[in-house]
């Protein structure tokens, strides 16, 4: 009966099936209602899952399936349970491997806090949580179900990022998922100056996806998976072996996860609970922004945004939202790039391309400080302005130039060839660098051709760890 209930849920949607229910026209038997056929009961649980609707619609279909018996008649009711039973749904008999395929949304104490601060502390910041779910929300749907994952991995990114592919850690973990730069390329994801492909939130999914399903199927504990992404591996497995249970709720009580990652799964969950029903949270009158349309296309070469947006009939400020992964608002240079453009402008976006000189294709370059030099003469150099070139930087100082620092350049008809030497172009004789974030000891060895042990033999350092701020000396 369950089984048969369930498949009717399936076709005609839960409002028409309990509604269908509730008014007990004709005393309708089970099969009326779209009994499975033997292949359908044949299937596989885990294929028979897979095409079950979506937790968070089965959840709030139970919730109006629920409302609606107790709002029937006293005979209504009764004729109601035992045509149907007490669940309908059949929930109480979901296949064994079931846990696979949604995360259990527990309440205790931690989960209730959490969602308390999101309603009360923080509301207007997770309101703008909810609001950008609405450009990422069917993307991320479709590739979880694709991959046979749970849905409220969904409300990961918002408590890891805001839902800000832009958004950067003080532990320089980067995008919507929040990845550092080992873990991106370890599941192929493009990390270098002129690619940030943790930022794309496609790319960034389906990476996310795949970590996430090898953290499953090590620890078999959706807790404990979304427990070693916050953490790391390591650490769970410690704590599995300090403790000796696989039990994310014991790993907490022994405290043997750190404060922030015994928070992660209330927090997630807590997100999660709201989503399902922001109205019963207070966050009913968010509207969700619309899903990013876009069409992709390629440049051959360099390409910096505003040529993009020019060609394309549209704003700069369109083509930075729908191509976060481009971090210096230019595609790389050498080489053929993808580029998305605003739904309905890739013809007009071709013709107009085909028309600009390459030399015109870059209107900024980045150059790199040499001993000596001055804004003034550098802007002299690339035929702009002083003015232009620190509005450019964020108010750099020209009193404040350090050589190795890279500046971008405003500048008519930079060519690719121009904007990679620039990039590379390094300072001759001894050289200081100030770590900025984001900088690793390794990174500035390759940028200045070097190695990282003569770096660390000319600074006195005893292990290539640096903070920005630091001054490293480069000979």
């Amino acid at each position: 009966m369950a089984r048969n209930v369930v498949g009717t849920w399936i076709s005609l949607g839960a409002a028409g099936a309990v509604m269908a229910a509730a008014g007990c026209a004709g005393n309708p038997s089970p099969n009326s209602l779209g009994a499975r056929t033997a292949a359908e009961v044949a299937l596989p649980d885990s294929a028979l899952i897979a095409a079950a609707p979506a937790p968070e619609k089965v959840a709030a279909a139970d919730l109006e399936q629920r409302q609606t018996v107790r709002s029937m008649g006293e005979e209504t009711q009764r004729e109601f349970l035992q045509l149907f039973g007490p669940d309908p749904l059949g929930l109480a008999h979901a296949p064994a491997n079931a846990v696979r395929y949604e995360i259990p949304l527990q309440t205790n104490d931690a989960v209730e806090n959490w969602i308390d601060y999101f309603r009360s502390e923080v509301p207007d910041r997770f309101a703008t949580y909810l609001q950008r779910m609405g450009r990422y929300e069917p993307m991320i749907r479709a590739r979880l179900r694709e991959a046979g994952l749970p849905q409220d991995l969904l409300y990961l990114p918002v408590i890891e990022s805001g839902m800000n592919p832009h958004a950067y850690s003080r532990a320089r973990a980067v995008g919507l998922w929040q990845f550092i730069a080992g873990t991106a390329r370890r599941y192929g994801l493009e990390v270098n100056y002129w690619v940030d492909e943790r930022r794309d939130p496609v790319k960034a999914t389906d990476a996310a996806i795949r970590y996430l399903s090898d953290l499953y199927d090590e620890f078999g504990s959706w807790y404990l998976a979304v427990a070693a992404y916050n953490a790391g591996e390591g650490r769970v497995r410690w704590g599995i072996a300090r403790t000796g249970s696989r039990s994310y709720w014991d790993l907490v009580d022994a405290r043997v996860l750190r404060r922030e990652t015994r928070n992660y799964v209330p927090k997630l969950i807590a997100a999660a609970l709201i989503g399902h029903d922001p109205a019963r949270y207070g966050f009913g009158d968010v509207q969700p922004d619309a899903r990013l349309a876009y069409d992709s296309v390629t440049v051959p070469d360099a390409t910096s945004f505003d040529v993009i947006a020019k060609a394309a009939g549209v704003s700069e400020s369109a083509v930075e939202a729908m191509n976060p992964e481009y971090p210096r608002h230019v595609t790389p240079p050498g080489q053929e790039a993808l580029v998305h453009v605003p739904g309905g402008h890739a013809e007009h976006f071709a013709s107009a391309y085909s028309r600009i000189p390459a030399s015109r294709r870059v209107t900024w370059l980045v150059h790199t400080v040499t001993r000596g030099q001055t804004l003034s003469g550098i802007a002299a150099r690339y035929g702009t302005s002083v003015r232009a070139i620190m509005a450019a930087n964020g108010g750099v100082s020209p009193r404040r130039l350090q050589i190795g620092q890279r500046l971008v350049v405003p500048r008519r008809g930079a060519s690719s060839t121009t904007l990679a030497s620039a990039s590379r172009a390094r300072p001759s004789g001894p050289a200081t660098v100030v770590v900025r974030r984001g900088d690793t000891l390794w990174a500035i060895a390759r940028r200045y051709k070097v190695s990282t042990r003569e770096l660390m033999a000319w600074n006195g350092l005893s292990s290539s760890s640096i903070h920005p701020g630091d001054r490293i000396r480069v000979r």
